[in-house]
């Protein structure tokens, strides 16, 4: 039963996992790391998701929109429902997969560990629905995608449920997560971010999802998958019967602005709207960020948003006109949909790599390379309880840099404690100044900025020292400038480089005390308790 450990008032960083050195194949760091690729070839016969059946949409006149006009009120809290999107889908969709044959065998599911699912292939999209479960023993539906350098692609659909476990050590809660498959989808290419749509008090639950990569695209669980629960909790005295018949998910929407879909740019991530369901803002390598309108299909506004590829994108919380994105040229920007002339810089790096000494000893051309570099920003994160932080980290970095948007320029916090490059972060929707975080050292951590007791000391050759006293500020280690610095309050070892987290909702599994968190890494997905 993974269990995070949590740390005492030092902490040292532990060493490189070797694990993966046992293995003959190599992984970039980029790459999620794991175990060897297995998977049934795709199906001739099976439907190839590059078919145009989904509802295409409209075709755009420009390639820029203008910004929209806000209206008093217009900004809609109520859920997006299904019959916004499915009239303007075709009726037939899905038909020809549903009947086929399962794409994946029963031989590439080994025996996983306790609150651990094991895929047939590298994982690493992953989302786990946050809408609150309530009763029964449900710990609600994951979503995961497939990370395949070949042109067959899958997304899982997973139902989890509160079941007894062995506890493996001393104090571990004797109950954990067991798994089950209940739906699937083909696509091409590995979908970049998965997530489902956000919850709302106006319904219970939701089968609808959201998918980025080649294109944003929308899908649904069929209506039998999206009702089935389970009451009972012994649910794993029955491992050896056979598991219901796999269902395929509904393709409702393929949205892209291209002319020729075929030909369009890769998005690089998506975000929901939790104020209005309705918005979903993409990123992508061609610059720009775009606005969808989900109900209509269409794009209600498209912009220039760096100089360079766009990596991330996120809503900042409790609005619906406000967003950041951040980039290969190194920024984090910030643009408001009412006024899209002008964006602010929250943070560009500072040139720390220019030599000592008059610009005018250097060559023109030295002194402008030096200037301009800055280490892409590969990821971003809003804060769900505070719209003025945010987190971000560049690439090949171990250091998360907290951003306060009402002082732009530079960072107000930093959190060191990985010893390898960062792959993932992601806030706590229900506990204020949480952060977890994903690394190729294997490790998932956790950072409490509220708690100043719950920070630990540094020892290392980067960090010299760093003391949290009482006030709430930290000391500062050598080399870091002004910039405070704060360790973890948790770790948690992976078997793999970890590829993406995900908090758990309220639910049956939270009740039992403690959050929870959905961490994938290699072919793996895990639940963790804190």
């Amino acid at each position: 039963m993974p269990q995070v450990n949590s740390n005492a008032q030092q902490y040292t960083l532990p060493t490189r996992s070797n694990t993966m050195s046992q293995h003959s194949h190599s992984y970039s760091r980029s790459s999620p790391a794991g175990l060897d690729q297995k998977y049934i070839p795709f199906s001739s016969t099976a439907q190839t998701p590059d078919v145009p059946k989904y509802a295409q949409t409209p075709s755009q006149p420009q390639r820029h929109y203008a910004p929209p006009t806000p209206q008093a009120g217009a900004a809609s809290n109520s859920p997006l429902g299904l019959a916004d999107i499915r009239p303007r889908a075709n009726s037939n969709i899905g038909e020809e997969s549903a009947s086929g044959t399962t794409i994946f065998s029963e031989l590439d599911n080994r025996p996983p560990g306790n609150s651990n699912y094991l895929a047939p292939w590298a994982v690493y999209a992953f989302d786990w629905c946050k809408w609150p479960v309530q009763g029964g023993n449900s710990a609600g539906k994951m979503a995961v995608g497939s990370y395949l350098e070949d042109p067959h692609n899958f997304i899982q659909i997973l139902d989890t449920q509160v079941a007894p476990q062995e506890a493996t050590t001393p104090g571990a809660p004797g109950y954990g997560i067991e798994y089950t498959r209940v739906a699937e989808a083909t696509c091409s290419y590995p979908v970049t971010r998965i997530l489902w749509e956000p919850p709302s008090s106006q319904k219970q639950s939701t089968d609808l999802l959201a998918t980025s990569g080649d294109h944003l695209r929308l899908w649904s669980l069929p209506q039998a998958t999206a009702n089935q629960a389970s009451n009972t909790i012994t649910r794993s005295s029955n491992v050896n019967q056979r598991e219901p018949p796999v269902q395929k998910l509904t393709p409702l929407a393929l949205l892209s602005n291209s002319k020729s879909p075929e030909h369009t740019a890769p998005l690089t991530s998506l975000d929901w709207n939790t104020l209005s369901p309705k918005l979903i803002i993409t990123s992508s390598i061609d610059t720009t960020c775009t606005i969808w309108d989900i109900p209509t299909l269409t794009a209600k506004t498209q912009l220039i948003a760096h100089d360079k590829e766009v990596f991330d994108v996120r809503f900042c919380a409790g609005s619906v006109d406000v967003f950041v994105s951040c980039g290969a040229d190194g920024s984090v920007r910030m643009f408001d949909l009412r006024s899209l002339e002008h964006s602010t810089i929250i943070y560009e790096p500072t040139e720390k790599k220019e030599e000592k000494g008059s610009p005018g000893r250097m060559s023109p051309t030295k002194a402008q390379q030096m200037m301009s570099y800055a280490p892409p920003l590969l990821r971003l994160a809003a804060s769900p309880h505070d719209a003025h932080l945010l987190a971000t980290f560049a690439s090949d970095s171990n250091i998360i840099r907290i951003l306060d948007v009402r002082q732009p320029g530079q960072a107000l916090l930093e959190l060191r404690g990985h010893q390898a490059p960062l792959n993932s972060i992601d806030w706590s929707p229900t506990r204020r100044g949480m952060l977890a975080s994903g690394a190729d050292d294997n490790l998932v951590m956790v950072w409490d900025l509220l708690h100043s007791q719950n920070g630990a000391q540094l020892n290392a050759s980067d960090a010299t020292v760093t003391t949290t006293v009482g006030n709430g500020t930290s000391g500062q280690a050598s080399g870091s400038g002004n910039v405070n610095m704060k360790g973890p309050c948790a770790s948690w070892k992976c078997d793999y480089e970890v590829g993406n987290l995900s908090w758990a909702p309220q639910s049956a599994l939270t009740a039992q005390g403690g959050e929870w968190l959905g961490v994938s890494g290699g072919r793996g997905v895990w639940g963790v308790k804190l």
